[in-house]
C-alpha cells in the first residue's frame, strides 16, 4: 500500500439482520486490494441484536469500521445518504447488510478499471442471486438497455445488483442533494440515485461477476402482505413525486397516477396471494393487471378458477 488516504469507502446501511451482517462485513474485510478502506455503517434503530454484533466488528477492526448508530429511524434512504456524507474515500461502493461480495478481487478490478477511465463515473458488474430459502446460487448478468435514453433504462429497462456498484464520490456527492434523501426520508437509496446520475453520465459494464444478492423471504422490498406492501407504496410514492419535481419532462408524476400503478401492484399481489377481497378491492381502480387478472377480481367464482387453473398450469410445468 502506497500511502494512508482512504481510497474506497464501502457503505453498509443497517436495519436488523444480524444474521447476515457478519458475512456482510467479512466479505468486504476479505478483499484483496492494493488501497486503504473504510467501511461506513449506520445502523437505522435496529429491533434486534445488530447493534451488538456491529460492536463485535468495531472493536475488532477499529481502524476500518465507521460505525454510527442514529437516534431515531431514518428509512433507508435516509440513512444510506447519512452514510454517503460521512465517507471519505475518492470511490464509493455499496453493499446492503443481506449481500455480499464473493469475488475476492472486486475491489481490485474495479479501482484498476475507475483510475484508467477518468472519464468512468460509475461502474456496475455481473452478480449472482442467492436465495436463503433454498440455498440455490444463480449467476445474473448486468443488463441495461441501451436502446432507449439511460436515465429510461434506470427508471425500468435495467437490472443490475446495487452490492456490485463503484461511484466517483465526487461525482456522485455532486450531483446528488443528499440532504434531500434525509429530509425527505426516502424508502429507497439505489434506484433513485441511479436514476438521477444518469442524466449526467454513462454507467459502465465489468463483465465479471462479483458481488451475491441475497433474497429472504420478507424484506422491505418483498413484503409477505398486501398490507405491508400498501405501505411501502406509500413510503415508495415520495420517491417517484421527488424524481417528477426533479425531471418533470420525462417522469411526470400525480397522487392519481401513482395510485393506479400501486393499486395494479396490490391487486397482483392479492392474486399471488389468493385473496379475492384484497384483489377486488385494488383492481377497480388500478393500471398495469392484466384484462383476465381484472375480469376474474370482480366474481369469485371466477377468481378461485383462475387460481385453480394457474396451480395446474404451475404443477404441469414443474
Amino acid at each position: 500500500m502506497k500511502n494512508n488516504k482512504i481510497l474506497i469507502s464501502v457503505v453498509i446501511p443497517s436495519y436488523n439482520r444480524a444474521n447476515t451482517v457478519g458475512y456482510t462485513i467479512d466479505s468486504i474485510i476479505a478483499q484483496k486490494v492494493n488501497a486503504k478502506i473504510e467501511i461506513v455503517i449506520g445502523d437505522d434503530c435496529s429491533t434486534d441484536n445488530a447493534r451488538e454484533v456491529l460492536l463485535q466488528y468495531k472493536e475488532k477492526y477499529p481502524d476500518i469500521i465507521r460505525l454510527f448508530f442514529w437516534e431515531k429511524n431514518l428509512g433507508l434512504g435516509a440513512n444510506w445518504a447519512s452514510c454517503i456524507k460521512e465517507c471519505k474515500g475518492k470511490y464509493i461502493c455499496n453493499c446492503d447488510n443481506d449481500d455480499y461480495w464473493h469475488n475476492l478481487d472486486k475491489l481490485q478490478l474495479q479501482l484498476d478499471h475507475m483510475e484508467s477511465h477518468p472519464d468512468c463515473n460509475v461502474l456496475i458488474t455481473n452478480h449472482r442471486c442467492h436465495n436463503r430459502d433454498t440455498g440455490v446460487i444463480t449467476e445474473e448478468v448486468a443488463k441495461i438497455d441501451r436502446t432507449i435514453p439511460l436515465q429510461k433504462a434506470m427508471w425500468g429497462g435495467s437490472s443490475f445488483c446495487n452490492a456490485t456498484i463503484m461511484y466517483r464520490a465526487d461525482f456522485m456527492k455532486a450531483h446528488l442533494d443528499l440532504d434531500e434523501f434525509i429530509n425527505r426520508r426516502l424508502s429507497l437509496q439505489d434506484w433513485p440515485a441511479w436514476v438521477i446520475l444518469a442524466a449526467y453520465s454513462d454507467f459502465d459494464v465489468l463483465p465479471i461477476s462479483t458481488a451475491t444478492f441475497g433474497i429472504e423471504t420478507t424484506s422491505i422490498t418483498r413484503p409477505d402482505s398486501v398490507e405491508r406492501l400498501a405501505k411501502r407504496y406509500e413510503k415508495d410514492r415520495e420517491v417517484c413525486r421527488y424524481l417528477g419535481e426533479l425531471f418533470p419532462n420525462k417522469f411526470p408524476y400525480s397522487d392519481e397516477m401513482w395510485g393506479k400503478y400501486a393499486n395494479g401492484r396490490l391487486a397482483a399481489k392479492a392474486f399471488d396471494l389468493k385473496q379475492f377481497e384484497n384483489a377486488k378491492k385494488y383492481s377497480k381502480n388500478s393500471t398495469g393487471l392484466s384484462f383476465v387478472k381484472y375480469v376474474c377480481a370482480q366474481n369469485k367464482i371466477l377468481f378461485r378458477l383462475f387460481i385453480a387453473l394457474r396451480s395446474l398450469k404451475n404443477k404441469l410445468t414443474e
